[in-house]
């Protein structure tokens, strides 16, 4: 049965779990550019984007090699392999972290933490 009650136990760690479970569960639709300029517009879980870069674009090699970002319209230089993923999830995949308590949107989960614990209007001291 269904119950109103309010969870006691929930805590602001609990809501950064949710929304990081959410961004690693959502489709997204893929428009790397093929080398024939034809978008990839393969539908991926988020959880699997690494994974689907690395077996169907050849982005693979040690954190640091170097990679171009092909998605569509994307202007940026090269990244290393990892910053590329980050440069992704944030800017073409639009992950996003709410502040648990103030709602402030960050594109970082590690920005948003620092923000919570130290900058946030409605920290709890």
């Amino acid at each position: 049965m269904y119950s109103t009650r309010v969870n006691d136990k929930w805590s602001a760690e609990d809501d950064v779990s949710l929304i990081e479970n959410a961004h690693l569960e959502r489709y997204s639709t893929c428009l790397w550019i093929f080398p024939n300029g034809m978008p990839c517009n393969e539908t991926v879980r988020g959880r699997d984007f690494s994974g689907h870069l690395r077996d169907r674009h050849g982005v693979v090699g040690t954190p640091s090699s170097q990679h171009r970002c092909c998605w569509n319209g994307c202007q940026e230089r090269e990244f290393n392999r990892d910053c590329l993923i980050r440069h992704l999830r944030e800017q073409h995949l639009l992950w996003r972290w709410p502040c648990p308590t103030c709602d402030q949107d960050f594109t970082r989960k590690n920005t948003m933490f620092e923000h919570r614990d130290k900058n946030c209007p409605r920290r709890m001291a």
